[in-house]
């Protein structure tokens, strides 16, 4: 069973700080120490998930964990997420395990704990022991449980993880209420807005439904009498009474209504999807907004600074001045209520969503050259006066407000001079 003995954090703090002398009694009884956000600490770490963001294209988290000899740090069960579990020190016993179900399988949470008697019969996929330097992938919803062996006293391991809340599912639960709101307003279609049918509810619902296949027995039963009462009678029935003549036209008159608002609701379901598709951009873009406001900032080389505002404060930017993105990936552009909006990680903490975002915003015009601004990443150059924009000095302020904000690098500052 899986207990966690972390005291509360403060109502201002995401973390607490536990005391030393405690967390050592604790590893000392056998419990695993969990070091969250390890990056936060470390700069090749948090340089190593900086260019597995950029590589994914996803939010990229790290944990480490500590478990003394002999133990196990959790109950089995599955996780939300994408994991790597890198071995780094001591020898780690994993047993890993399928999807016990469709349902469970690529999940969008993490799973309670299992107990022995839940796998009980399954054979693992994986058994396996991992030592310094091995790496174990696994998938969403796949089972696993890891005792450290005695071979070499503790384990220490990293886990980095990926993909969470990055599926299908949350692509189309930011796009679909756009793409409704977007069709109900629709200056080209009424459908979405007339009114529903008169008494619609007398043949719809789980009662009228005639889909037996997943329905409780005895709502099973009624619904395939109802379906045999609107195919008519055989031979055999012909002469059966008024009653059951009246009860054969009422239920071939609610097949027939229900057959009409299916369809009916089937035309606005693909209007609403036809809007969807339309929108795929513009939900392309909330969701790479919400990427960048939840990965890490960048980790830059002792180059890449140098050439940036960092370690040039106040440099001017000219017309022959050479510019490019410092790192590909770390700012985009989205068209906002006829702005041009751009953002970017640069500022972003190492912590989750530790700063908020701090959006630049431009005039529509500017939007091509900041869009050739952000498409110029090593090993290519561009020079400002290159920007499409019918003015320098415009193309020189998109330019200088980018570098001021961290964003560009220029190549060889000391030696650029005005055109």
């Amino acid at each position: 069973r899986r207990i966690t003995l972390d005291p509360q954090p403060d109502q201002d703090e995401e973390f607490c700080l536990v005391d030393v002398k405690d967390a050592w009694e604790n590893y000392q009884s056998g419990c695993s120490l969990r070091l969250l956000c390890p990056h936060k600490h470390n700069d090749a770490l948090h340089a190593l998930l900086s260019m597995l963001e950029f590589e994914w294209s996803c939010m990229v988290g790290a944990n480490v964990y500590l478990t003394p000899p002999g133990s196990q740090g959790f109950a089995p069960h599955y996780d939300d997420i994408e994991a790597f579990c890198i071995q780094l020190e001591g020898y780690k016993h994993w047993k890993v395990y399928p999807p016990l179900n469709k349902r469970e399988t690529l999940p969008r949470e993490s799973s309670s704990d299992y107990t022995e008697d839940d796998l009980k019969g399954i054979e693992p996929v994986l058994d396996v022991v991992l030592g310094p330097g091995d790496i174990l992938y696994m998938p969403r919803g796949w089972i696993h449980q890891a005792v450290t062996t005695n071979r070499q006293g503790h384990s220490l391991h990293l886990t980095i993880s990926a993909m969470q809340q990055w599926a299908w599912v949350d692509f189309l639960e930011l796009l679909m209420p756009e793409a409704l709101e977007a069709a109900a307003v629709s200056d080209i279609s009424t459908s979405l807005r007339e009114g529903l049918p008169v008494r619609f509810l007398d043949y719809m619902g789980a009662v009228h439904d005639d889909r037996s296949d997943h329905l409780p027995e005895g709502l099973k039963n009624n619904a395939q009498n109802r379906d045999t009462k609107s195919r008519g009678k055989d031979d055999n029935e012909a002469e059966s009474c008024d009653d059951d003549d009246d009860e054969a036209v009422e239920a071939s008159k609610i097949k027939a209504l229900r057959e009409s608002f299916r369809d009916e609701a089937k035309k606005r379901i693909m209007r609403v999807s036809k809007e969807a598709l339309n929108m795929l951009d513009a939900a392309c873009d909330q969701i790479g907004k919400r990427f960048i406001s939840d990965r890490l900032p960048p980790a830059l080389t002792a180059a890449e600074s140098e050439s940036t505002s960092e370690s040039n404060t106040g440099f001017k930017i000219w017309p022959n001045t050479l510019v490019r993105l410092i790192r590909p990936g770390i700012a985009r552009l989205a068209l906002e209520d006829g702005k041009a909006i751009l953002y970017h990680c640069v500022d972003n903490s190492r912590v989750y969503q530790g700063n908020p975002l701090s959006p630049m915003e431009f005039e529509l015009d500017d939007a091509p050259a900041l869009e050739a601004l952000l498409t110029t990443t090593e090993p290519h150059w561009i020079q400002v006066q290159d920007l499409i924009h019918d003015d320098n000095q415009d193309k020189m302020d998109i330019a200088q407000s980018l570098y001021d904000e961290g964003i560009l690098a220029v190549l060889a500052p000391d030696k650029s001079v005005q055109a």
